[in-house]
């Protein structure tokens, strides 16, 4: 088996996928609030259901979820770049400012500038290299079906520039 490609190739390859962007949230060992930028989450099942995120090994945010089981991915809608860049960031406290309510188990749901969000209970982790797939049971959650998703492609931000039905793909 060969190394693959360099880290350097990687990133430009992965940039070219465009990706939704969410606010991976948690609760520290003091059960404040902490999260953090995340790109890599989908949906993986309906029966149970699950979702996965994959979270960089060395994140503390990770550490948290290891220990307390319980994390809430917040999806950024078109008008939330400030709160990727936030999130994103070596900011202490990344949620000053930023307006949240508990959820379930407490868990940090951003109330401002979201399409969805869904509070779960840890499933399973994947060693999945530097990073660590964490697939989430989702126990809660909602979304506004009005709202357009914040995505991210090549280093930049975009809002979603339309909907339409998928039924229609001769649109």
């Amino acid at each position: 088996m060969t190394n693959g490609v360099d880290p350097a190739r990687f990133r430009s390859i992965a940039g070219s996928l465009p990706t939704g962007v969410t606010v991976l949230t948690t609760l520290d060992d003091h059960g404040d609030p902490m999260g953090m930028t995340l790109g890599a989450v989908c949906g993986l099942s309906c029966e149970p259901p699950l979702l996965l995120t994959c979270v960089n090994s060395g994140s503390r945010t990770l550490a948290a979820i290891r220990r307390n089981g319980t994390f809430c991915v917040n999806v950024l809608d078109a008008d939330a770049a400030w709160l990727s860049a936030r999130f994103a960031g070596d900011a202490d406290d990344r949620f000053a400012g930023v307006e949240w309510t508990p959820g379930a188990g407490g868990l940090p749901v951003l109330t401002g500038n979201i399409v969805a969000y869904a509070a779960c209970e840890k499933y399973r982790t994947v060693s999945g290299g530097d990073h660590m797939i964490v697939i989430g049971l989702i126990i809660a959650g909602d979304h506004d079906p009005q709202a357009a998703p914040l995505l991210y492609h090549r280093r930049r931000y975009a809002g979603f520039p339309g909907l339409y039905d998928a039924a229609d793909p001769g649109r």
